[in-house]
C-alpha cells in the first residue's frame, strides 16, 4: 500500500505543475496610456501661425489709392516665406525613406507576426505525432451484505498504468505501457499482486492510410504559412508603392508652391503698377480686378503650402520613425530631383517576369496545393475502414510487488492477438459528397489562377501604357508651358512698349499669368505621374522590392 500510496502523490503533484502552468500569465502587460505618450510629448512643440483673424467685411489693400501713402494702411506680405523654421526641415532622399519604413513602419510589423503565427499552426499539426506519456491510478472496492443469508465477502483493487503511446504518420497508433495491479479478496485471504507489459498497434490499411493523408494537416499548414509570408510581402509592397507616390506629389507640391509664389509675385508687381498708374491710364476697376487676382493666388498659395505639410506628414505615418513622429513639427522636404529619362519597356518581357514574381499567383499555387491535398483525403475517405489490431503481452503473478514480475520473463506467459475490423457506411454518401466538393473547389481554385494571369497581363499592359502615356504628356504639357511663356512675354512686351492699361490689356496680362501658372502645374504633375507610373509598373511586374533593394528573406525554422 506504501508503494501505491507514492504513486497516487507523485500524479496528484503533476497534475498541480500542469494546473500551474495553465494560470500563468503573460510577461508582457498592454499599457494603452503609455503608447501614446511619444505622440503627445511631441505635438507639445507643434506652432501654428497663431489664433485665427475674424473675416474681412470691407476691401483693404495696400493698392488702393487712398493707401499707397498712408503709413497706416497694410502692408502686402511677401509673396515667398519659408514652409517652416530652418531647424525644422529635414531633406531626405526617397531610399533612406524607404529603409527608415520598412524598419519602422506599424502596418508591416503587424503582417510580420503572421507568418510567425502560422508556424505554431505547423507545428501543432506536426505535434500530433510527438510520442505521449500516460499514467493513471484506480481504486476499486466492492462490498457484499450477509442480510438475505450470503456470506460475508470483500474485494479490494488498486490498478495503476503507465507508458508511451504514438500515433503514427502512417495512420496507426502504436502503445507500450506497464499495468500493476493489487487486488485483495476476503475469499482469498490475502493479497496478489499482478504486473503485465504490453505492446499493442491499431494500423488502418484502407481508410486514414498513408502518409498523404495523414500528414494533410501539416501541409495545409505549411501553405498556409507561405501565403501569410507572401501576404506580409504584399503589404510591404503597397506600403513602398504608397512612399513612392507620396514622395513624388510632396515633390510636385514643393514645387506647386514655388510655382504660385511667382505667380502671387508676378500679380503683386503689376497690381503694384497698376495701382502707380492710377489717373493715368487705369481706374478703380483696373485696380480691383488686380488686387482679386493676388488674394486669389494668395488663398491657392496657402492650400499649395497646406498640400506639403499634408504629404509631409503622410510620409511620417507611413514612416513610423521615432526620430519623425507624426505630431512633431519637422517638416521632411524631398530630397531626389524627378526621373526625366525615357524608359521603353517591353510588353513580353514585363508579362514574363510578372508570371514569375507576382505573390497572388504564388500563394494560388499554394492553394491549389492545399486543394490537391485536400481532395486526396476525401479520395481516401471513400474508402471503407479496415484497420488491423495487434498486441503482444508479458504477464507475472506474486504475492507482493517484487515477485510479480520474475514470471513475467516466462515464455508461458506470453499473450498475443491478432485481428481485423471492418466498418463500411451504407451509401457512402457523406464520403462522396465531400470528395465532390474537394473535387469542385480544386477545379475552382485552378480557375481562379487562369483569371489571375489574366488580370496580372492587363495590370502590366495598364501600367506600361501609363508610362508612356505620362511621358508624352511631360512633352506636351512642357509646350503648353513654353507657349504660355511666349505669351506672357509678348504681352509683358507691349506693356513695356507704351500699350496703355486698359481694362482688356490688364485682364490680358493677369490671364496670360494665370495660364503660365497653370501650365507649370500641369507639367509638375506630369513629372510626378511619370514617376508614380514607374513605380507602378514595377509592382505590376512584382518587382518594386527589387527596384527599392529591399530584399525579402524568410528565417528559417528552428
Amino acid at each position: 500500500m506504501t508503494r501505491m500510496n507514492l504513486l497516487f502523490v507523485a500524479g496528484a503533484s503533476s497534475a498541480m505543475i500542469v494546473l500551474n502552468g495553465c494560470s500563468s500569465e503573460p510577461t508582457d502587460r498592454f499599457d494603452p496610456r503609455v503608447l501614446g505618450q511619444k505622440e503627445i510629448s511631441a505635438s507639445r512643440d507643434y506652432t501654428s501661425d497663431g489664433p485665427l483673424k475674424p473675416l474681412p467685411t470691407t476691401l483693404n489693400s495696400p493698392f488702393l489709392p487712398e493707401n499707397r501713402n498712408n503709413p497706416d494702411a497694410p502692408k502686402e506680405p511677401p509673396a515667398s516665406q519659408p514652409l517652416a523654421a530652418e531647424q525644422r526641415v529635414v531633406r531626405l532622399p526617397l531610399r533612406e525613406i524607404t529603409q527608415r519604413a520598412v524598419t519602422h513602419n506599424r502596418s508591416v510589423k503587424v503582417s510580420g507576426y503572421q507568418p510567425a503565427i502560422e508556424e505554431t499552426r505547423v507545428t501543432e499539426a506536426e505535434a500530433r505525432f510527438d510520442p505521449e506519456f500516460f499514467a493513471g491510478t484506480t481504486f476499486e472496492a466492492r462490498r457484499n451484505d450477509s442480510e438475505f443469508g450470503f456470506s460475508n465477502d470483500s474485494f479490494d483493487q488498486w490498478r495503476f498504468e503507465t507508458g508511451v503511446r504514438q500515433l503514427l504518420q502512417s495512420g496507426g497508433q502504436i502503445e507500450l505501457g506497464y499495468r500493476p495491479q493489487r487486488t485483495y479478496a476476503s475469499q482469498l485471504g490475502e493479497g496478489v499482486w499482478n504486473s503485465s507489459f504490453g505492446l499493442q498497434l491499431t494500423q488502418p490499411l484502407l481508410r486514414d492510410f498513408g502518409l498523404t493523408v495523414n500528414r494533410a494537416r501539416i501541409i495545409i499548414n505549411q501553405n498556409n504559412q507561405r501565403i501569410s509570408v507572401l501576404d506580409f510581402r504584399k503589404d510591404l509592397e503597397e506600403m513602398l508603392r504608397n512612399i513612392e507616390e507620396v514622395y513624388w506629389r510632396l515633390v510636385q507640391a514643393h514645387q506647386n508652391v514655388k510655382i504660385q509664389e511667382e505667380l502671387l509675385q508676378r500679380t503683386i508687381d503689376f497690381a503694384d503698377l497698376v495701382s502707380q498708374r492710377f489717373n493715368q491710364d487705369t481706374t478703380m476697376e483696373q485696380i480691383s480686378t488686380s488686387i482679386s487676382r493676388v488674394e486669389a493666388a494668395r488663398a491657392d498659395l496657402i492650400r499649395a503650402r497646406q498640400r506639403v505639410h499634408d504629404l509631409s506628414d503622410q510620409l511620417k505615418n507611413l514612416m513610423n520613425d521615432p526620430e519623425y513622429p507624426v505630431a512633431s513639427n519637422i517638416l521632411i522636404l524631398p530630397a531626389d530631383e524627378p526621373l526625366l529619362q525615357p524608359i521603353t519597356f517591353n510588353l513580353t518581357d514585363g508579362v514574363q517576369t510578372a508570371l514569375l514574381n507576382r505573390y497572388e499567383l504564388g500563394q494560388q499555387q499554394l492553394r491549389i496545393d492545399s486543394a490537391t491535398t485536400a481532395l486526396e483525403v476525401a479520395k481516401n475517405n471513400r474508402l471503407p475502414q479496415l484497420n488491423l489490431v495487434g498486441s503482444i503481452g508479458l504477464q507475472g503473478l506474486g504475492e507482493d510487488y517484487i515477485d510479480s514480475h520474475e514470471p513475467i520473463w516466462d515464455t508461458d506467459n506470453v499473450s498475443w492477438s491478432l485481428g481485423l475490423q471492418f466498418v463500411q457506411k451504407l451509401g457512402n454518401r457523406e464520403a462522396n459528397a465531400i470528395f465532390r466538393r474537394a473535387q469542385l473547389q480544386r477545379m475552382q481554385a485552378m480557375a481562379q489562377y487562369e483569371q489571375l494571369i489574366d488580370q496580372i497581363t492587363l495590370d502590366v499592359k495598364t501600367a506600361q501604357r501609363e508610362v508612356e502615356a505620362s511621358w508624352q504628356s511631360i512633352g506636351q504639357t512642357r509646350q503648353a508651358r513654353l507657349a504660355a511663356a511666349k505669351a506672357l512675354e509678348t504681352v509683358q512686351t507691349l506693356r513695356v512698349n507704351g500699350e496703355p492699361l486698359t481694362p482688356n490689356f490688364v485682364e490680358r496680362e493677369l490671364a496670360r499669368q494665370q495660364e503660365v501658372a497653370q501650365a507649370e502645374r500641369a507639367e509638375a504633375d506630369a513629372i510626378a505621374a511619370y514617376n508614380i507610373a514607374i513605380s507602378r509598373l514595377e509592382s505590376a511586374k512584382g518587382t518594386l522590392l527589387r527596384y527599392n533593394n529591399v530584399i525579402l528573406e524568410e528565417a528559417s525554422r528552428r
